[in-house]
């Protein structure tokens, strides 16, 4: 008698064969395990123009920066998106104002900046997909490090 054991290994064999995961997916999912930090704080996206651009329009016309807002602890994150050429633009303002490196994670690579006494940052040339960001105080102590959730762009 076949066990249960045997019958899972068999189809997972069958479907790696042929339905194999996409190498970009298993990617992805193995970068997201090496970004993980317990001990920072999770900023939650608390407002996205895209929301309000398909309720008024019905869907998203090109050329239209996209505005996020993330609140994590006492640190928020406002970010203008912009999509040129098949890459991402991020410009963004942390408040308050706090000397931090900001670090925008993708599973196309990493992008990292500082940001400047106003507490402005930007990042070019960010791969389409999803993203977050991780900021990080220069001054250790500052606040606790901040990551954003996983957002489309």
């Amino acid at each position: 008698m076949i066990g249960e054991e045997e019958v899972l290994s068999s189809l997972r064999e069958i479907a790696g064969r042929h339905d194999p995961v996409p190498l970009a997916v298993l990617a992805a999912a193995r970068a997201s395990l090496a970004w993980r930090d317990p001990d920072a704080a999770l900023a939650e996206l608390v407002r996205d123009s895209l929301d309000k651009l398909i309720a008024v329009r019905g869907g998203v016309r090109g050329g239209t920066p996209r505005v996020l807002t993330f609140l994590g602890g006492a640190l928020t994150i406002d970010v203008q998106v912009t999509t040129r050429a098949g890459a991402v633009d991020v410009v963004g303002e942390l408040a308050p104002v706090i000397p931090a490196k900001v670090v925008v994670e993708s599973p196309g690579g990493t992008h990292e900046t500082a940001a400047d006494d106003e507490g402005r940052f930007r990042v070019e040339g960010v791969t389409p997909g999803p993203v977050r960001l991780r900021c990080e105080p220069v001054d250790e102590g500052a606040f606790v490090p901040v990551r954003t959730e996983w957002v489309q762009l």
